[in-house]
């Protein structure tokens, strides 16, 4: 086991989601890890170096909405940041709806993969933190560039709705916004 994250929902249940990189959440109730994940998508990630499943938010109001947020190191080496929903029974997600919201490609390295992603208690976006792309001192200079996703703490509004060919909306107080030297 390689648990790299915790959380709780915020619905009230005293439930603790814990992920572990191999790409199962477990949940830990009234003292015990219950038997069946909440999530497996092991067989869609890599866990190479500092690759796996990393993190995991809840948006505000979560019981509600009945959808949740993870990112994790796809097949491929890249990292994603998607929405699940879950089933009929709120301690198991269901594994096929997938909705990508945000491909942060990351070709070269296994390493510097970021994966935080949190929900702002106060403007509601989510706050992603990725890594710089990998290897030692930041080679590929991703931090320093505003046309790379890498090396920067991403704030996006995934609760609005798409907007155009977008899953997301860029927040209207980002002071970058429709900078043409910006990635959106």
């Amino acid at each position: 086991l390689q648990p790299v994250f915790i959380n709780h929902a915020g619905d009230g249940s005293g439930r603790i989601f814990i992920v572990e990189k191999q790409g199962l959440i477990k949940i830990y109730q009234n003292g015990a890890v219950l038997p069946v994940p909440f999530l497996d998508i092991s067989g869609k990630i890599l866990i190479t170096g500092e690759q796996g499943l990393l993190s995991l938010a809840f948006p505000p109001n979560f019981m509600a909405k009945g959808y949740f947020y993870i990112y994790y190191t796809n097949l491929a080496g890249n990292n994603i940041v998607s929405r699940y929903h879950v089933s009929a029974d709120s301690n198991i997600a269901d594994p096929n709806s997938e909705e990508i919201i945000l491909t942060l490609l990351h070709p070269t390295y296994t390493n510097h993969n970021g994966g935080q992603l949190a929900f702002s208690p106060l403007d509601g976006y989510l706050y992603i933190g990725t890594g710089d792309g990998g290897g030692g001192g930041d080679p590929n200079a991703n931090s320093q560039n505003t046309l790379s996703f890498l090396g920067k703490i991403l704030r996006i509004d995934v609760e609005s709705g798409p907007e155009g060919n977008s899953p997301y909306r860029i927040p209207a107080s980002n002071p970058f916004s429709g900078a043409t030297d910006y990635l959106e």
